[in-house]
């Protein structure tokens, strides 16, 4: 059974190594089945202090039952991204699998909030959703019609029919966006399909490794600079 949506979500935080005022929040959103306390287990939560000492890192435990009640958006606008945006800072979100979505649809809601958006093996879709774009000749000439989500799979294509309406026609999305996924990686043909879709081919890489943390971690260090 799938964990109750609480308010407010429960939230892993930690001050800028810096110390001081933070100049930015990093927001690590987990993947369906982690909690955000693999974050800081597998050193994600300490690279990220490390790359950018004058940070804030919030890691909300958004798991799987947001998202079934369609509010990952809204808990992450309401609890995290409005407050730091009212304190100055600017916001950077980081995905890992399931994060990747919440990642896009924060980004398609508040295109304003996001200043930037990494994303490491995000789920994009399954092989027949990608199959099904490809076989209408690619996104642009992908008509899907309306859709009422009742399920996974109809959830991530109406997704990808949000971002086809905003992103595509306007040249990809309105804020800096990259992608780093292993070449082992199950999402791998997704994810290069997507960066065809919306981004340029130098926001995608591509690196040794599989659907793991220690992939995921190698990605983090590369995408954070």
């Amino acid at each position: 059974m799938l964990p109750d949506a609480t308010r407010p979500v429960r939230t892993l935080s930690y001050a800028p190594k810096a110390g001081g005022k933070a100049n930015e929040l990093v927001v690590l959103l987990p993947g369906r089945f982690s909690q955000p306390e693999e974050f800081e287990r597998h050193g994600i939560v300490d690279l990220v202090r490390e790359k950018r000492p004058h940070a804030r890192v919030a890691a909300p435990d958004l798991h799987l039952g947001y998202y079934v009640d369609r509010i990952p958006h809204t808990c992450l606008h309401e609890e995290i991204v409005r407050p730091a945006r009212q304190r100055g800072e600017r916001v950077t979100l980081i995905g890992v699998p399931m994060g990747g979505p919440g990642s896009l649809i924060y980004t398609l809601r508040y295109p304003r909030d996001v200043s930037e958006v990494l994303m490491l093996a995000p789920f994009v879709g399954e092989d027949d959703l990608v199959a099904e774009i490809e076989a209408a000749g690619g996104i642009e000439h992908w008509h899907p019609g309306e859709i009422v989500p009742r399920n996974k799979e109809e959830g991530i294509k109406k997704l990808w029919a949000e971002m086809k309406t905003k992103w595509h026609a306007t040249g990809g999305p309105p804020v800096p966006m990259k992608i780093i996924t292993g070449r082992e990686d199950r999402h791998l043909t997704s994810n290069r399909f997507f960066t065809r879709s919306f981004l340029q081919e130098h926001q995608f890489a591509e690196i040794d490794g599989g659907h793991d943390w220690a992939c995921w971690k190698q990605g983090a260090e590369m995408l954070l600079g």
